[in-house]
C-alpha cells in the first residue's frame, strides 16, 4: 500500500546538538543515518538539492539566483510522487512563496513568527503599511478586521501581536518571548491539511526555531538554560563575533544554551505531531526528519566561525537524518555516508514501501557564495566571504577547496559528530584535490563561480518579506 511521507526539516539543526537535545525523536526513530551530510551550507541551495538530487551548480538555485521558479517540477521528487497530493508549510522565507518555492506544491502555506492564525490579518504587514499609532491607523485597522474573512482570528492576531510587543519592547521585557518561531503554527496547520482520505500525501515542513534570532521563549525548558529573558542574538552582529570571538564569550555561551533548548522544544513538538498524524490517517505515514544545514557555534572544531556563512565545516554539513515508522528492512543504525543528494531516492522509495540503499563511500557538497543580505561581513573581505567552496568525503577524510585557490584537508571522526581537525601541511607536500572528485561535479569552481556571479539576478521581494528577513537576522 502506498504510504504517506512527511519530510520534516529542522532548519539549522546540527547533528551533535540533535543527538544531545532530541532524545524523543531518536527513541522513536526506526533507523538513523549517522553520517548524513547536507549538500550545501544554507537554505536556498540546500532545499533545491534535497528536492532535485543535484548540487547547486547543477540545479542553478543559489546565492546568485535565488528563485525556485527556475526549477521545473518534473525535475524534482514531486514528479516521482505524482499519485501523492503535495502540501508544503514553511516558516523559512527563502523556502517560501517569496522565492517561488510554493510553485512546486499542490498546496502551500507560508508561516511567520507573529502571524499566529494565517487565515487572519497579518499585524506586521498592516503596521508596515499604515504605521503603529494614530486615530486614522486604528480606524483603518478596525475596518480591515471587519472586512476580513476571519474577523475573530484577525482580532486575535492583533491582540497577540500587541501582547508580545509589551514583552519585547515594553514593561514586560523581563518575560520570555510569548511565541516560538512558528513551530506551533506550522504543526497545527499541517494537522489540518494532512488528510489521506482521498489520495496519499507528501508533506514538507520547515521549522525555523533552531535558526537565529534566539532568545528565551515561553515553552522552553528552563532547566536547560539560565539565559536572561532580556538577552537576544539581535543585539550583536555575526561578523563581529567572527572577528573577535573572545569578546563575545558570554554571548556564545548563551547562544549555544538557547540553541540546544530550542532543539529540545522542537523534539517535544514534533513527537506530539507525529502521534497526532498517525492517529488520524488511514494509511501508514512515514516521517523523515533532517536539517537543511547546521550551524557553526564558535568552537575550535568550527574554526571559531559563527553562523553558517561561507563554510563547509562539519558543524554546518553534518546533520541528522532519521526515519519514524519506516518500512521493514533497514538496520537501526546506518554508519555509511549518506548525502542529501539521495534524499529524493529515499523519499520516493519510502512512499512505495521500499527501503532503498542510499549510502555511498564518497560524497560531495558545495556552496556557491555568501548568503545574501550580509553586506557587513561581505565588506570586510569580499573575495574571501563570497568565494565558492566545495568538499568531498572519503573515509574519515574531508578535502575542501575554493574558487580562490585554497585547499585544506581535515580529519573527521565518525564517532564524534560535527568534529573536524585541520590536517597540518607537510612542507614538501601541498594538499591537492583528489583526482576522483572530478566525477562528482560537472565543472570546476574556477569556471563556475565567475559565470554565476556575472549572471547574478536578484529577485524583488515585498516589504513583508523584507521584514521577515530582518527578523531572521539577514538584513
Amino acid at each position: 500500500m502506498t504510504r504517506n511521507v512527511v519530510l520534516v526539516c529542522l532548519d539549522t539543526v546540527r547533528k551533535d546538538f540533535f543527538d544531545d537535545y532530541a532524545p524523543r525523536l531518536r527513541a522513536r526513530a526506526d533507523v538513523s543515518f549517522e553520517q548524513c551530510r547536507a549538500a550545501s551550507a544554507w537554505s536556498t541551495p540546500s532545499h533545491a538539492s534535497m528536492f532535485t538530487g543535484q548540487l547547486a551548480h547543477q540545479h542553478g538555485v543559489h546565492t546568485h539566483a535565488l528563485d525556485f521558479t527556475a526549477l521545473d517540477c518534473e525535475d524534482t521528487l514531486l514528479s516521482d510522487l505524482s499519485d501523492h497530493r503535495s502540501v508544503g508549510i514553511s516558516a523559512n522565507v527563502y523556502a517560501g512563496s517569496a522565492y517561488g518555492f510554493d510553485m512546486l506544491f499542490d498546496e502551500f502555506l507560508d508561516v511567520s513568527r507573529y502571524h499566529r492564525f494565517p487565515d487572519g490579518l497579518d499585524p506586521s504587514t498592516f503596521i508596515q503599511e499604515y504605521g503603529e499609532q494614530g486615530l486614522a491607523t486604528y480606524t483603518e485597522l478596525l475596518q480591515q478586521i471587519r472586512a476580513s474573512e476571519r474577523p475573530l482570528k484577525s482580532l486575535a492576531n492583533i491582540a497577540l501581536f500587541r501582547a508580545n510587543d509589551l514583552v519585547r519592547h515594553g514593561p514586560l521585557e523581563d518575560w520570555p518571548e510569548l511565541f516560538d518561531d512558528g513551530a506551533n503554527v506550522v504543526l497545527r496547520e499541517a494537522e489540518k491539511r494532512f488528510d489521506d482520505s482521498g489520495r496519499p500525501f507528501f508533506g514538507f515542513l520547515n521549522l525555523m526555531d533552531g535558526h537565529e534570532p534566539h532568545r528565551a521563549c515561553r515553552g522552553y525548558d528552563t532547566q536547560l538554560h539560565d539565559v536572561p529573558a532580556t538577552w537576544t542574538t539581535e543585539e550583536f552582529d555575526n561578523g563581529d563575533v567572527v572577528a573577535d570571538p573572545e569578546a563575545y564569550a558570554d554571548d556564545l555561551d548563551h547562544y549555544r544554551a538557547l540553541y540546544g533548548t530550542a532543539i529540545d522544544y522542537l523534539d517535544r513538538k514534533v513527537v506530539q505531531f507525529i502521534d497526532q498524524i498517525q492517529a488520524t490517517t488511514d494509511r501508514e505515514t512515514t516521517f523523515v526528519i533532517t536539517a537543511d544545514h547546521g550551524e557553526n557555534l564558535g568552537t575550535e572544531a568550527d574554526e571559531r566561525l559563527f553562523g553558517h556563512l561561507a563554510s563547509l565545516s562539519e558543524g554546518v554539513l553534518h546533520v541528522p537524518l532519521c526515519i519514524v515508522n519506516a518500512p521493514n528492512g533497514y538496520s537501526e543504525t546506518i554508519d555509511e555516508y549518506v548525502s542529501h543528494l539521495r534524499l529524493r531516492d529515499l523519499l520516493v522509495g519510502l512512499a512505495n514501501g521500499e527501503t532503498p540503499d542510499v549510502t555511498a563511500e564518497r560524497i560531495p557538497a558545495e556552496v556557491v557564495g555568501l548568503t545574501p543580505n550580509n553586506a557587513d561581513i561581505f565588506e570586510r573581505d569580499p573575495d574571501h566571504w563570497d568565494r565558492m567552496l566545495r568538499c568531498v568525503y572519503d573515509s574519515e577524510e574531508k578535502t575542501v577547496w575554493d574558487s580562490e585557490g585554497g585547499i585544506d584537508v581535515y580529519d573527521i571522526d565518525h564517532a564524534r559528530p560535527c568534529w573536524q581537525a585541520h590536517r597540518e601541511v607537510e612542507e614538501e607536500r601541498n594538499p591537492t584535490v583528489p583526482d576522483w572528485s572530478s566525477s562528482l561535479f560537472d565543472t570546476d569552481v574556477e569556471t563556475y563561480k565567475p559565470e554565476a556571479k556575472a549572471d547574478d539576478h536578484e529577485r524583488t521581494v515585498d516589504d513583508d518579506t523584507q521584514r521577515r528577513l530582518e527578523d531572521l537576522g539577514y538584513l
